[in-house]
């Protein structure tokens, strides 16, 4: 397919003017479509969304739970994954990013075939968005096209330019990422309009608070950016990619060193430079001032059978097991490298390239053995490391600044105390309740797992924790039968006389009441179970706090 004008006439500024193999002009700002031209208030909005959590359906997920500045756009996290043959411990397994529990279209908890009730992890992990503005495609395969369609109505949006709306309205909806099944966008733009902006958020950002303190509302702030109060899919898309546009990690000493600062670069990352531009061709395929050639290889990481890559788009078998080619800006402050994440360290990688890849099904003919010395890789590590870091990246400092999520400060969650008392087979009750408990909460959820399949059980729920040897069925429990008790009956899912199968949930919104700050309540799963000390196996206590 012809590369779209808008493409044709930014890779010419990219290119800039090669002087000795290094391109003179530094990064650019990324282009706009003409469709979303940028504004400070749609990024600052853009930035609310990318990091409030309560644009996922059970509020533990934001885009910045995956994607956080200090570790280079990519994921701090990192949780193993079973590879193309869906077995834990096996050598096709992957590093990803952790998404939600599996749950069902009505938001109940629903046992995943790999995961069970716990979290959902990513195939392939987290790449940088800090330079996705600069890429015609997205998503490590290219699946997030140039051209956006508005995902409600299925109209053009975006004729070109527009990768960064596509890929911005798929984690939304992914029932890995931040999903329940088969959720709408009318569920999520019903949802953002009811809850107040950044509630799970702590320490704001300066633009962040100030756009907040005039239009304290979704609808205010989309008001604001796009000059009507309604939130759809095409403007969230829209925000959030204004805000990944704002972002230009241009301050890197690879960035001064070609702008005339010949001290930018100590003598080991100069001579890493030379490497990188000369006998280890590196430019090949991360040409400057980018650090990417912005097109999909297959570098002989993995076996393509394990993961297509870009066939999945295309269709196309020349392209079995090719992935995009990442920017390197940044690259020393990742976690993980590749889109397996298998690699923990840059000298891991630059050995990786240094011996012509492992496998060769589909390599590309420039993946070749280098014969470079240890000292020659120590060097090249040397420059990728510090050379390519942009220090306000490092620092979370303007624009790269961000909130903290709840996942980080644990703002809203619960606290589990006493003991459980174990059921049929001696497995233990466990409490699902990831959701932080605050007040205007449309979709707070708890749940219990590894319980007795199709028992009848119990949650209950108090005001207040029960005195010292208070029991139930002759069971020492932690949740006092007060007047100000309640207990919610349900008939857990699971086969029937299962131990260790049975699983359920409760929802609840929680009324946007100021005076519910602060409130503190307890709660307990009791499971009916004749395996059980007492006929109940039952959870630990916990206890919430509504903020």
């Amino acid at each position: 397919m012809p590369t779209p004008l808008i493409h044709r006439l930014y890779l010419l500024a990219l290119a800039g003017v090669l002087v000795s193999g290094i391109a003179r002009a530094q990064l650019p700002p990324p282009p706009d479509p003409v469709e979303n031209p940028t504004t400070a208030a749609k990024a600052v909005l853009g930035k609310m969304l990318f990091f409030d959590e309560q644009l996922s359906s059970d509020d533990t997920v934001a885009c910045g739970s995956c994607h956080r500045p200090a570790s280079g756009g990519s994921d701090p996290r990192v949780a193993p994954a079973p590879g193309f043959d869906g077995l834990p411990g096996t050598t096709d397994d992957t590093n990803g990013s952790p998404g939600i529990i599996r749950s069902d279209p009505d938001n109940d908890f629903s046992p995943d075939s790999i995961f069970g009730l716990g979290r959902q992890i990513t195939q392939r992990f987290s790449p940088s968005f800090h330079e996705a503005a600069y890429f015609p495609e997205l998503f490590w395969d290219g699946r997030a096209p140039s051209q956006f369609l508005d995902p409600d109505t299925g109209r053009v949006s975006i004729a070109a330019g527009g990768a960064l709306e596509s890929q911005a309205v798929g984690p939304p909806v992914s029932d890995v990422e931040m999903a329940h099944e088969a959720r709408s966008w009318g569920q999520i733009t019903a949802k953002l309009a009811a809850v107040t902006p950044m509630k799970l958020a702590s320490a704001l950002t300066p633009d962040i608070a100030a756009a907040l303190a005039t239009s304290p509302t979704y609808p205010a702030l989309f008001l604001v950016a796009f000059g009507s109060p309604g939130i759809t899919s095409e403007r969230i898309a829209f925000a959030i990619a204004a805000y990944e546009r704002s972002l230009v990690p241009n301050q890197t000493p690879w960035d001064r060193f070609t702008a005339g600062d010949p001290t930018a670069l100590n003598p080991t990352e100069r001579a890493g430079l030379n490497l990188f531009t000369g006998r280890a061709g590196c430019l090949r395929c991360h040409g400057t001032p980018l650090f990417s050639d912005r097109l999909f290889h297959n570098i002989g990481l993995r076996p393509s059978a394990e993961d297509l890559g870009r066939q999945i788009v295309t269709g196309n078998p020349a392209d079995r097991g090719q992935m995009k080619t990442p920017s390197l800006r940044n690259v020393g402050l990742r976690p993980r490298f590749m889109h397996t994440g298998q690699f923990s360290t840059l000298r891991q990688v630059v050995d990786f390239y240094n011996r012509g890849g492992d496998f060769a099904d589909n390599r590309d003919p420039r993946i070749v053995p280098l014969g470079l010395t240890p000292l020659e890789r120590d060097q090249i590590v040397a420059f990728l490391q510090r050379g390519l870091t942009d220090p306000r990246v490092a620092a979370e400092t303007a624009p790269f600044d961000r909130p903290r999520l709840a996942l980080e400060t644990g703002l809203g969650a619960a606290t589990f105390f006493g003991r459980p008392n174990a059921g049929t087979a001696g497995l233990t009750p466990r409490w699902l309740a990831d959701s932080p408990a605050h007040v205007g909460a449309p979709e707070f959820k708890v749940g219990v797992a590894d319980a007795l399949g199709g028992a009848a059980a119990l949650l209950g729920i108090s005001l207040t924790a029960g005195p010292p040897g208070q029991t139930i069925g002759g069971v020492p429990v932690s949740i006092g039968l007060m007047p100000t008790s309640a207990f919610i009956p349900i008939v857990l899912g699971g086969s029937s006389g299962v131990g260790g199968e049975g699983f359920g949930t409760v929802q609840a919104s929680i009324p946007s009441a100021p005076g519910l700050i602060g409130r503190v309540f307890f709660g307990q799963w009791f499971i009916q179970d004749t395996g059980a000390l007492g006929g109940f196996s039952t959870t630990s206590g916990a206890r919430f706090e509504l903020f």
